[in-house]
């Protein structure tokens, strides 16, 4: 984990937006992600209602969901400008080279795979905040 004397050390407090049907992973990732404010969203739909209505730093995205699958939610994400920068995690129990080629031409920066692996989840996540902060920071 960081300290405040990491450069990398996320200062403020950073939004997360889980999408996920399952009840037992949201309460996983809510668990080990206490330390960031999280949003949950149950179906594609209400994530990307969620999505431009909040300031949210990062997606959590289940593949397999009623409506809309996890797919298509990041396609439409993608789609939008004004939210088409938040990166895209799928977490998902799907682990064929298909399933996660797709994800990445959907617009994934990466996927973490269930059952969940908690130092793998904190450490992604973590990265990916960092990015994001960075990568805002040399936008301006």
């Amino acid at each position: 984990m960081t300290t405040e004397n990491d450069p990398l050390f996320l200062a403020e407090s950073k939004t997360i937006l889980v999408v996920d049907d399952s009840e037992d992973s949201v309460s996983i990732l809510l668990e080990l992600l206490s330390d960031y404010d999280l949003l949950v969203a149950l179906d594609g739909e209400s994530a990307l209602e969620m999505l431009i209505e909040e300031q949210v730093d990062l997606v959590l995205l289940d593949i397999q969901m009623p409506g809309i699958d996890g797919y298509e939610t990041c396609r439409r994400l993608k789609s939008q400008p004004d939210i088409a920068d938040i990166p895209v995690v799928f977490i998902t129990a799907e682990t064929t080279a298909e399933a996660i080629d797709k994800a990445y031409e959907m617009g994934a920066v990466d996927y973490i795979s269930k059952p969940f692996k908690p130092r793998e989840v904190r450490v992604r996540v973590h990265n990916h905040l960092s990015l994001q902060v960075l990568t805002r920071q040399l936008r301006g």
